[in-house]
């Protein structure tokens, strides 16, 4: 408050500062971390220093082009404004000008946004040197100067809230919304928050704000004034139209806005609106101020809405921000809760009722929807009005007011009110009859500002913005007055008579303001006396003043006594003599100081003026706590130290008479005394002795007290004393030592037959002791001074003894005793239990004789035990023990009847101990209970065994119990428990509970699926059929037992989570006689159910005739009854000999089988003899039937071998001929084509040819180039995205190994690696982790992940594709499948649409197109000096581009392969002396070639022939073609056609080349002609492939490392045409080329489903061959991806479903290929048979599966592969469930393992995956370290560990 009337009273005497400009000014804005102030004016921005106003920066905005639509117009518009805006009523609307909309401060930049642009240019710039920091184009404001933008940003998320007035000719309604937020990020700048991509503020409007409609933007007045935020909600002040039909009482009105700031839900979802009004009068907001300081909205207010000085008058009012939040929340809650009132706004969206939620009862205050809260209805316009009704100030001034700021302290509050006169009005809350006006040489007040407020308001300054101007107004200057003379000759100074300080009028604080300033530099000179008593009140004080004072009546001035530390004053009356003022001091109550520190002042009644000021000293000497404190006003206090006080001193011959008592100097004092006179202490009763210390430094340092007797027999100890020092006294302490009996030495030697006398002593920490003097302690034993009752009573009273259970006893002892009780010696006899637990709550029984019960004190090894007495007697004790802690000890029981009672021990030791839990199984059990857990632990049978176990509130019902384990059985669990998390509590003896670390987790029961009464198992009578029964969570059932007819029980043969396999008995055991029906019934724990079984005769299996049968391919077997009960080629076994007899065919009446092809051998491989005659036995087995039919004769060995070398000569010499007759053919054709031209497909030199034997190249049975086995693993994992970038480290080389080799000898850390990498989901580390693991991999498959598994099927499944030629068959596949979709067309441009394909989405939908296969002659000319040239002989297509022609020769030559059809030119031969000199057949077909170009296209043909001259060097084209006449072909030339925009590629049909015969030449760069001789010269290595190459076993080392970026094809791509401008065929994918060509594509509605399966025909046979290879060869090889699959289906399942997909998707992982674009869209397709095959089953569990599912094309693939492929998916999961079958039963009964652990290829991992993982394992330290500090007691481990971490650390 004081530091207001500072400013009030001193403004007009301070000389301000200001800095004028020429163009008009519209905002301002001041930052005070940098002092600078930013200025908007028209045209320009300024930045200016705060200090001095400097300008800093100018920068002009002035338009580069001028809009004539708007600013013209707006000034004809503002005439017919309602209402009249002063603030910018100044503006001058031109064309040439850009005014300044919206200027805000934002970090350490500033938002600018003008009208340039329509609105359009806002731009963020620095706060200093306004340098451009962003620039946006978007509309955010208004484009006519009189319609400003209002709006503010949020710090925390720095969000632009900006509403917008519109001018309805400038501002299209659909451009920029009335209300929006906007970012300022970067990447965001200024877009409107909540829109989704590609959505834009014009479709959007529910997440902004904008009228109904374009009417309402006329009409519909609405204009916003200010805004600011408070908490999470924005407010916006608007001055409005009533409503949109005119039919309120006034047009206009004031209305608050209000919407949350939240980035989840948009805008208009939070709005709500409400009337604001000032008074009765004051309807029409002017602007207004928000003050954080105080949160309240101060707004000016005027009562018209036009400018009429006549009529006009302005209030201001105050609104808190709690009263606007209430009557919002009211308004809310009427609406959504009670269902009253509109939603709607009319302007905004048209009027509804409210609905009542009762969803939303407790909102409050600061309630905000939610993005999903469906109950909160929007727009809401209350009708309670947000008013004041009496405004603070009304101001009548014939002026228009219009700015407004506000100056807060705790006390008070000052306004400054700007108009449009340029003058400043200045008051105060407090005092608004005085108004003080400050004229500044400027039409109008613009805005206000205060700044520099920190520290104090004492430094502000006032910024007025005007409209040509800026001041800078200091608002105080008293201070540099120092003397009270200079500072009364300045007006409105006063001098500050307490501080002695000069400041504005009245800041003194305790000055009050008053009128006479005759006294103004009076003073008290002195008051007699300064120290008064409150002991006494007859004290009377004189106050001298340094200058005489009127008196003219009594009682004029009164003596006003004021406290620091109180609130309120005191005043007695004064009496006035010339200088001297008389009065007494006031009575004052519940003083509990010792000083009182008094100001003094004289005050004045009337004027209610201060005449001076003095220190006064209020004494009580009772509160006093020391000696030197009270000495210190001897004159006034005593020490009085026989009762330790300080008293008042009375009078001097009170002193005389009492001479040795009293102290009265302060060097009398003692340093160190007792706190009490006397002092007594109790045998065996601890006490505590307050010590009192003088002078007391801070460094004093106390160890020990002391006390003992002068003899030293006995000796007392107070190890930790507590030393505290006076709050009240300086240098003064307090020590409190409390003696405790367990620190005595020596009592027993003392009789305390009389007190003794204690001697007290401290010891410091310098070890030296001080006595202390005078003290008088006496040291007593009740029961020793008195051996009766009689010495008892007649003992001094202040020993406090009473006579009590015969003994003397201590007052405390005795309480409660019986009188004349005879006292007898209890005897303890048997304690138990001997253990208890640490926790207490266990049941002691203590037996034994003469107990008393009263004041019996049991302690069990120093660990009180609460005695039970309902259960006492005087033969027993019951107690419930205590808690003992957490450390284990031992001790006796010990009994201490009464204080001083008898005190007896046990002999027996107690032990606490607590038990520990180590670990329960299971963690999961059914709903109906029945789980059995056993609990594992320690110490479980302590204590009174009294064991309670609960799972979540559930008992669980205790079994047995043992030193360390407990079982218990769990109960039935309600409904509302399944699949929550329930924690297992051990209560032991009620008090100590264990709770286990883990959750116990309740799930549904069992699914049986067709196990119940309706449905019947079938057996034969002999038994062991299997009974399987299908379900889910068999898993987690412990007990799993099938009933046969109530007593025979039998459990599974085989379990897993769905499946139970069970082997009835036989009617034997069952005591039946025949077949017949029984009831079987299944348990599953607590839970079960009941279905039947039906036995059926059993089968007869006929011997076979003869019984000695000789080896042939099948064997048929008779019988009857084979399949009555179901059985399948898998459940029935034939055995011949040693091993099986696999069945190819079974009916009800025979069996079909393929015997061994070779004799099997007597033993078994577990050496069983399977036969012992001379030829192999053949028995079957159906379940527990065994029927021996005969034996097998197998051929000798010898005749086997003749015929196979009968065979092997026959076919050898029919392969000599065919070689000889094929010889003699290609001999002929070389005689018959001597000069150079070749009419097959491979590609060679005419010498080279004589030398070597002629080949024929198939494109059909092509073999494709293996990769090694590590490139295969570095594609792999670069095409499923496990790569990893080589990183760049500094490690040196040896942190490096000894990381490898921590991760190779530390398996615990490595699996918590895995562990924690799965946990996170970071399948890079998880990929680099398996790596290193490579050699271990059955030991990582524990941690069950699919990409684990997957990985392994990479690393495993290389040797597969080697065995039983696998490649070879996928080789041959995709050689049929490429021949086939290229011998179509392909578009050139879009490389992936072809006009044969097995993806319908990438077929050519044109089936119309033209073509025609034709064969070329191509001449490729090396120029080595030879004068054979190579020739080549290809099939083309008429509609191939030139480039796709390069592309097919170079594929037909290998060795071209790598050259890029970029660098090569291909010409067209049209001279038959070109082609040949001697053969008329190719001069016939050279000429036909050249004849046979179009006629259309001859004239441009001879054209381009006559005007070009081709030069060519003798390195390119031979000089017997140097007169040829050759046409270049290219893709695009100037002969390219043109259809409608669109310009199509040129291709052979194009230069006229239809037919068969024609010659062209392929001239390569000089460089490409050296790689080729050098690629000749190696022609038979070029497809050679070493599939072990990279693994070697030289010295160099094999490193693995990861492919960071794709190898280069051999074949570049295509030129990559623009698809807008360049066509090849007619597809549909350039539909968007407008004209005859869309109208022509969009009337192609032929089926092309025909090619779809016309490309399939032509693998079938190869695909179906593949598909059965590729799964009965996993049953027939040895390699450990088989044993892997056998063992563990989670792999089997991932080989079949991705892996062998993932190869047919990435052909070029296995094979040294380069992808063809359109091969790889119908390559997926095949690979879609395998995957829908095998994924449906396992989509719940496999996570590959399920994002398979969800990928986006998934569905039109499955659905492309399914009309195809039906029959091959079909026969894949065929193969796969029967393999699966096989597998799991194999898994039952098969125990073989391979000692195989992980790969047997041997290389090394590339440096940087192991840098990755280590820096992976330090940015997880903390974890690691955790796991391994509880996981381990290697300490060993550990270190090794964190010494790496550090290093790692040190280095970063």
């Amino acid at each position: 408050m004081n530091t207001l009337i500072l400013i009030f009273y001193l403004i007009q005497l301070t000389s301000p500062i200001s800095l004028h400009f020429p163009n008009p000014l519209q905002r301002v804005v001041y930052d005070d971390l940098t002092d600078t102030i930013i200025l908007a004016s028209v045209n320009h921005i300024y930045s200016l220093n705060a200090s001095n106003l400097s300008i800093l920066s100018d920068i002009d905005l002035s338009p580069s082009k001028t809009d004539h639509n708007c600013l013209i117009t707006n000034k004809t518009f503002l005439s017919k404004n309602l209402y009249y805006f002063s603030t910018s009523s100044y503006l001058i609307p031109s064309i040439n000008n850009t005014f300044n909309q919206l200027l805000l401060l934002t970090n350490n930049s500033i938002l600018i946004c003008s009208t340039s642009n329509r609105g359009g240019s806002c731009q963020l710039r620095s706060l200093i040197n306004l340098d451009l920091i962003k620039n946006s184009s978007q509309r955010v404001v208004s484009s006519s100067p009189f319609y400003p933008s209002i709006g503010f940003i949020n710090k925390n998320n720095q969000i632009l809230y900006i509403s917008n007035t519109y001018d309805s000719i400038c501002d299209p309604f659909y451009e920029i919304p009335t209300i929006s937020g906007r970012h300022l990020q970067d990447n965001e700048f200024l877009s409107i928050i909540n829109l989704n991509s590609g959505q834009s503020a014009l479709q959007q409007s529910t997440y902004t704000l904008r009228l109904l409609n374009i009417r309402l933007i006329k009409d519909f007045f609405l204009y916003y004034l200010y805004a600011f935020e408070y908490k999470h909600f924005s407010y916006f002040l608007t001055i409005q139209q009533s409503d949109i039909h005119h039919t309120g009482k006034y047009k206009l009105q004031t209305k608050i806005l209000r919407f949350c700031q939240t980035l989840k839900q948009s805008i208009i979802k939070s709005y709500v609106e409400l009337p604001l009004t000032c008074g009765k009068n004051y309807h029409y907001l002017i602007t207004a101020k928000f003050s954080n300081e105080k949160n309240i909205l101060y707004g000016l207010f005027r009562n018209t809405t036009l400018a009429n000085l006549t009529s006009t008058s302005h209030a201001i009012c105050t609104y808190s921000i709690d009263y606007i939040q209430e009557i919002f929340f009211q308004t809310i809650k009427r609406c959504l809760v009670d269902g009253k009132g509109y939603r709607g706004l009319d302007f905004i969206s048209p009027d509804t009722h409210c609905i009542p939620s009762k969803n939303l009862n407790d909102i409050n205050n600061d309630y905000c929807p939610d993005e999903n809260d469906r109950f909160f209805q929007y727009p809401l316009g209350g009708h309670q009005f947000i008013e004041q009704i009496q405004p603070i100030i009304e101001l009548n001034d014939k002026v228009n007011f219009t700015a407004i700021e506000i100056s807060s302290s705790d006390n008070d509050t000052i306004i400054f009110v700007g108009d449009d006169n340029g003058t400043v009005h200045t008051f105060q809350i407090s005092n608004t009859n005085e108004i003080y006006k400050q004229k500044f040489q400027s039409k109008i007040i613009i805005d206000m500002k205060l700044i520099n407020k920190i520290p104090t308001l004492k430094n502000a300054n006032l910024l007025i913005l005007t409209d040509n101007q800026i001041i800078k107004q200091n608002l105080s200057m008293c201070e540099q007055y120092t003397t009270c003379t200079e500072c009364s000759n300045v007006a409105l100074c006063h001098w500050c008579s307490k501080e002695n300080t000069c400041t504005a009028t009245y800041e003194c604080i305790y000055d009050n303001p008053r009128n006479n300033r005759i006294n103004m530099c009076t003073h008290i000179e002195r008051v007699i006396p300064q120290t008064i008593s409150l002991n006494t009140l007859n004290t009377e004080l004189q106050v001298v003043f340094n200058i005489p004072l009127r008196n003219n009546t009594v009682d004029e001035y009164i003596c006003r006594f004021s406290f620091n530390d109180r609130e309120e004053s005191y005043h007695t009356n004064a009496i006035l003599n010339h200088n001297t003022a008389k009065c007494f001091p006031p009575i004052l109550n519940n003083t509990d100081q010792a000083i009182y520190n008094v100001i003094l002042s004289i005050d004045h009644i009337k004027t209610n003026a201060t005449l001076g000021y003095y220190n006064l000293i209020f004494l009580n000497c009772s509160n006093f706590h020391s000696c030197s404190s009270c000495t210190l006003y001897s004159n006034l206090c005593l020490w009085n130290r026989e009762i330790v006080k300080c008293i008042f001193q009375q009078n001097d011959r009170f002193i005389l008479s009492n001479n040795q008592s009293f102290i009265i100097n302060s060097n009398q004092c003692p340093s160190i005394y007792l706190q009490q006179s006397i002092n007594h202490l109790v045998h065996h009763i601890d006490k505590t002795f307050i010590i009192y210390i003088e002078q007391c430094k801070q460094s004093i340092e106390i160890n020990s007290c002391h006390l003992f007797d002068y003899r030293k027999r006995f000796s007392l100890k107070a190890t930790n004393p507590l030393l505290i020092r006076s709050i009240n006294e300086n240098n003064l302490c307090l020590l409190k030592c409390l003696f405790q009996w367990s620190n005595s030495n020596n009592f027993h030697q003392i009789s305390f037959h009389r007190p003794l006398n204690l001697h007290l002593s401290i010891q410091f920490s310098n070890k030296t002791i001080s006595m202390i003097p005078h003290t008088h302690i006496s040291l007593y034993h009740c029961e020793h001074m008195a051996l009766n009752c009689t010495s008892c009573l007649q003992l001094d009273p202040s020993y406090e003894c009473n006579w009590c259970n015969n003994m003397c006893m201590f007052k405390n002892q005795s309480e409660k005793c019986l009188k004349n009780q005879e006292c007898l010696l209890p005897v303890i006899q048997t304690i138990e239990p001997l253990i208890l637990p640490m926790n207490g709550g266990t049941l002691v029984t203590i037996k034994g004789k003469n107990f008393d019960l009263f004041g019996l004190s049991i302690h069990i090894a120093d660990v009180p035990c609460q005695l039970i007495e309902e259960e006492s007697s005087n033969n027993k004790i019951v107690c419930q023990s205590g808690d003992a802690g957490s450390t284990f000890h031992t001790g006796i029981v010990d009994l201490k009847f009464g204080l001083h009672g008898p005190r007896i021990s046990s002999h027996q030791i107690i032990s606490y101990i607590n038990p520990k839990l180590n670990s329960i199984k299971p963690l999961i059990g059914i709903q109906s209970g029945g789980t059995i857990l056993t609990i594992y632990g320690e110490n479980f049978t302590i204590g009174n065994n009294h064991i309670s176990i609960f799972i979540g509130n559930r008992s669980c019902q205790l079994l047995s119990i043992s030193q360390i384990k407990i079982e218990c059985e769990t109960k039935t669990f309600s409904h509302s428990m399944l699949n929550e998390n329930q924690t297992i509590k051990i209560l032991f003896d009620r008090q100590t509970k264990l709770i286990y670390e883990h959750f116990f987790t309740i799930i549904p029961n069992p699914i049986l699926y067709s196990f119940d009464k309706n449905y019947s198992y079938k057996s034969f009578i002999s038994g062991g059929h299997e009974i399987i029964i299908l379900g889910e969570n068999f898993n987690i059932i412990q007990n799993i037992q099938l009933e046969f007819k109530y007593f025979i029980f039998i459990s599974p043969l085989f379990r897993n989570n769905t499946h139970l396999i069970f082997l009835t008995p036989s009617i034997e055991e069952l005591h039946l006689n025949n077949q017949q029906q029984i009831e079987i019934k299944i348990y599953l724990d607590n839970f079960n159910k009941t279905s039947s079984l039906i036995y059926i005769n059993d089968p007869i299996i006929y011997e076979l005739e003869p019984m000695l049968q000789t080896y042939t391919n099948e064997l048929t077997i008779q019988g009857t009854n084979l399949t009555t009960i179901g059985h399948t080629k898998n459940q029935i076994i034939v055995h011949i000999g040693c091993d099986l007899c696999p069945i190819i065919h079974l009916q009800i009446d025979k069996i079909i089988c393929q015997p061994p092809r070779y004799r099997p051998e007597k033993y078994s491989k577990t050496k069983r003899l399977c036969y012992n005659s001379e030829h192999p036995s053949i028995i079957v087995t159906i379940d527990n039937i065994h029927t021996h039919i005969g034996f097998m004769i197998y051929p000798k060995k010898l005749i086997i071998l003749g015929v196979i070398g009968g065979c092997l000569f026959t076919i050898l010499f029919i392969v000599l001929i065919i070689l000889l007759i094929v010889s003699l053919k290609i001999r002929y054709v070389q005689r018959k084509y001597s000069q150079r031209y070749y009419h097959t497909n491979n590609i060679i030199r005419h010498e080279i040819q004589k030398d070597i034997p002629n080949q024929t190249r198939n494109s059909l049975s092509t073999l494709l180039p293996i990769r090694s086995y590590l490139n295969y693993l570095q594609f792999c994992y670069y095409h499923n995205h496990l790569i990893s970038n080589k990183t760049k480290f500094n490690l040196k080389q040896d942190i490096i190994d000894q990381f490898k080799f921590f991760i190779e000898n530390n398996e615990q850390f490595i699996n918590y690696l895995f562990k924690l990498s799965i946990q996170l989901n970071d399948k890079i580390i998880l990929n680099n982790l398996i790596l290193t693991q490579r050699y271990n991999l059955k030991k990582i498959i524990k941690f069950n992940h699919p990409l684990i598994y997957f990985n392994i099927c990479i690393l495993t499944s290389y040797d597969t594709f080697l065995i039983n030629q696998i490649h070879l068959l996928l080789s041959q596949f995709y050689s049929q499948l490429k021949f086939k979709i290229h011998s179509g067309p392909i578009d050139a441009i879009e490389q992936t649409i072809s006009y044969y394909s097995l993806n319908i989405d990438s077929i050519l939908h044109e089936h119309s197109i033209r073509f025609k296969t034709i064969q070329l002659i191509v001449h490729i000319d090396l120029n080595d000096n030879n004068s054979n040239e190579l020739l080549l002989n290809i099939t083309c297509l008429t509609c191939d581009t030139i480039s796709q022609v390069k592309q097919k020769i170079l594929y037909q030559f290998n060795s071209l392969n790598h050259i890029s059809i970029n660098e090569c030119k291909l010409y067209l031969l049209t001279n038959h002396s070109c082609s040949t000199s001697s053969s008329s057949s190719s001069s016939s077909s050279s000429s036909t070639a050249s004849s046979s170009v179009p006629l259309t296209r001859k004239s441009i043909l001879t054209k381009v022939l006559s005007n070009r001259t081709i030069n060519y060097s003798t390195a390119v084209i031979n000089d017997s073609c140097r007169d040829s006449h050759i046409l270049l072909l290219n893709d695009i030339d100037n002969t390219n056609e043109h259809i409608n925009h669109g310009k199509k590629l040129n291709t052979l049909q194009h230069y006229g080349i239809i037919s068969d015969g024609y010659e062209v030449k392929l001239v390569l760069s000089k460089k490409q002609i050296n790689d080729v001789n050098n690629s000749l010269n190696l022609r038979n290595t070029l497809r050679s492939s070493c599939h072990y190459c990279s693994l070697s076993t030289s010295n160099e080392k094999i490193i693995f490392n990861y492919l960071t970026s794709f190898p280069l094809s051999n074949v570049d791509a295509y030129l990559l045409y623009d698809r807008t401008q360049y066509i090849h065929l007619l597809n549909h994918t350039y539909e968007e080329i407008d004209g005859e060509l869309g109208t022509l594509l969009m009337n192609n509605n032929y089926n092309e489903t025909y090619r779809l399966f016309e490309t399939k025909s032509m693998i079938n046979s190869l695909l179906m061959k593949l598909i059965e290879i590729l799964f009965t060869n996993f049953i027939n090889n040895d390699t450990f991806m088989s044993e892997l699959m056998e063992q563990y289906t989670q792999i089997f399942h991932q080989y079949y479903a991705h892996f062998i997909p993932f190869i047919f998707q990435n052909f070029d992982c296995l094979f040294d290929i380069s992808i063809d674009k359109c091969l790889n869209s119908s390559l997926n397709i095949v690979a879609m048979i395998f995957q829908i095959a095998c994924c449906q089953q396992y989509e719940q569990e496999c996570s590959l599966c399920i994002e398979l599912l969800n990928k986006k094309n998934s569905n039109s693939n499955i659905q492309n592969c399914t009309l195809l492929f039906a029959d091959e998916i079909q026969r894949v999961r065929s193969y796969y469930s029967n393999l699966e079958q096989c597998l799991n039963n194999k898994n039952l009964s098969s125990e073989y393992s391979s000692t195989d652990t992980g790969i047997d290829k041997k290389f090394e991992l590339d440096d940087s995956i192991y840098h990755n993982l280590f820096e992976y394992s330090c940015l997880h330290a903390d974890e690691i370290i955790e796991h391994l500090k509880n996981q381990s007691s290697d300490t060993y481990t550990l270190s090794i560990f964190l010494s790496l971490v550090e290093i790692y650390r040190s280095i970063e």
